[in-house]
């Protein structure tokens, strides 16, 4: 168990995602917590769009509308979901997964895309 953290800014830690990953803990609870800087211009519409697969048969494909976001000093903290927990999948659910998540705005720019592996597992 534990908080997982993964610093998006730099390139080896979003390679080392894509091939290491994560373990879930089947019934576990979750919650995604980010940390958006906008620097210059009003980020509209930011919406998450995740794809995961297991092998190579899709099985969730999730936009969630996380909001626009104006320029400041400070990082904007967004958590999902906003109330509540997640909870990780059992039974014939647990296996390895590779999740394909982009963040893209109203006028249709990426502004991260990343994929990640994780694992559902009885045990941590």
């Amino acid at each position: 168990g534990g908080n997982l953290s993964f610093d998006t800014e730099k390139k080896e830690v979003l390679a080392a995602l894509g091939k290491t990953g994560f373990i879930l803990k089947e019934k576990c609870n979750y919650k995604l917590r980010l940390t958006v800087r906008v620097q210059h211009e009003i980020l509209s519409g930011l919406k998450m769009i995740t794809t995961v697969k297991k092998g190579i048969i899709r099985v969730a494909n999730d936009t969630e509308m996380l909001g626009s976001y104006r320029p400041q000093k400070e990082a904007h903290v967004i958590t999902n979901p906003r109330r509540g927990w997640e909870e990780a999948p059992s039974g014939i659910a647990r296996g390895n997964y590779m999740a394909t998540v982009k963040f893209v705005d109203d006028d249709k720019v990426t502004h991260l895309s990343f994929q990640y592996a994780f694992k559902i597992s009885k045990t941590w």
